[in-house]
């Protein structure tokens, strides 16, 4: 066997090895949310000890979080990092990855943080990625890539997009590893998604389709179209983390479940 052939058969195993596949799943949610905060007022990225801490200041936990990376992550080190977090006064949370941190789930709480396991979410992976996308009629998906188009993105689902801007500030049109999505039926902004790039792996986020037209396949359209621009970024595995609602979804397009995040918020 030649060097090559050697080095092409273990990244083959590689890839398909579940351990090595949830971590760079489990490492695009973390850099995505650790690309975030760059983008508002104030925001910042702690790394230490295996634990990256991303904060954007917004209202709504999730975004400003503390999360393991290392396979094994000293809760003592966990604990400090999640203290830093509480001392800013920011609604917060931690996501923990199901049978890999479970000796955190105590100093969680500890923290002041309860478990909302209506927000424990599967991490799902998918691949091969598509090369095309069959698209409901009268539906079409474009990338936004200016100010008119970050905002149409902002408003296309409803809700208010200044709580959304908190998260998703508008300089994430010119990071190169962010790619926002505007779903359009007949003209009309009706669903929304957003890819993220990293290392091969194409993390879908934020996905989700106006109440009074949902039930149309626009959801599972325009996630299959962030998939393909991710392949055509060079992307070959792709995947998100699914509510319970869209979960029966994701699985009819090929994804499947590789671990579970438990939810914490404070």
């Amino acid at each position: 066997m030649t060097s090559a052939t050697r080095s092409a058969t273990v990244s083959h195993v590689e890839e398909a090895s579940g351990d090595t596949l949830a971590h760079r799943c489990h490492l695009n949610m973390v850099e995505a949310f650790a690309s975030l905060p760059e983008h508002q007022p104030g925001g910042f990225v702690r790394r230490r000890d295996g634990i990256v801490v991303a904060a954007t200041l917004s209202p709504i936990p999730l975004f400003n979080v503390v999360l393991p990376v290392a396979h094994r992550v000293e809760p003592a080190a966990f604990a400090a990092m999640g203290r830093m977090m509480a001392e800013h006064g920011l609604a917060r949370s931690a996501q923990l990855r199901d049978g890999i941190d479970e000796a955190l789930a105590s100093v969680a709480r500890d923290l002041g943080l309860e478990e909302v396991a209506d927000a424990s979410w599967p991490a799902m992976v998918r691949t091969p990625l598509p090369t095309e996308v069959a698209l409901p009629h009268g539906f079409v998906v474009e990338r936004a890539t200016e100010a008119a188009g970050f905002d149409e993105h902002l408003r296309a689902t409803g809700g208010d997009p200044r709580v959304t801007a908190t998260w998703k500030g508008s300089g994430v049109l010119g990071d190169p590893r962010w790619m926002l999505f505007v779903g359009r039926a007949d003209g009309v902004a009706v669903s929304k998604a957003m890819a993220f790039v990293e290392h091969g792996v194409v993390g879908i986020y934020d996905v989700s389709t106006r109440a009074d037209v949902r039930r149309r396949g626009y959801g599972s359209a325009i996630t299959e179209a962030a998939l393909a621009a991710g392949r055509r970024a060079g992307c070959t595995v792709g995947t998100l983390q699914s509510s319970a609602m869209a979960r029966r979804m994701y699985e009819a397009q090929g994804f499947r479940q590789l671990f579970r995040y438990r939810a914490f918020r404070g």
